[in-house]
């Protein structure tokens, strides 16, 4: 079961669809400080909260991410770093996460 990493101050409609999409769900509320995780793939909602560090800090040590911006990209996405405006439907994220999480099983899971 693939593993996925969600900082977000609050997404329980899309925490659901990860685990109706068989993610193994590890939700965070507030940024990560120090703590350990073990995942496939992190999706990190960028707001008042959830600084942009959070995933420059995930793709530094290993794991795709998926990032939601509160507006555009104002940056260009990588293989390991998707960028996406929060206007993407949620249905959409869970392909993008399915999608990194499948490369990431490539590689083999990180522990952050």
């Amino acid at each position: 079961m693939a593993r996925a990493l969600v900082i977000a101050a609050r997404q329980p409609d899309f925490v659901e669809l990860l685990e109706d999409a068989g993610f193994d769900v590890q939700v965070r509320t507030r940024p990560l400080d120090g703590e350990s995780v073990e995942a496939d793939v992190g999706i990190v909602f960028r707001g008042r909260l959830i600084g942009r560090n959070q995933a420059h800090l995930l793709t530094a040590a290993g794991l795709p991410v998926v990032e939601i911006l509160t507006g555009p990209a104002t940056s260009a996405s990588k293989a390991d770093w998707i960028r996406v405006s929060s206007r993407v439907s949620k249905p959409d994220l869970v392909q993008l996460a399915l999608a990194l999480a499948d490369l990431s099983a490539r590689r083999g899971s990180r522990l952050i």
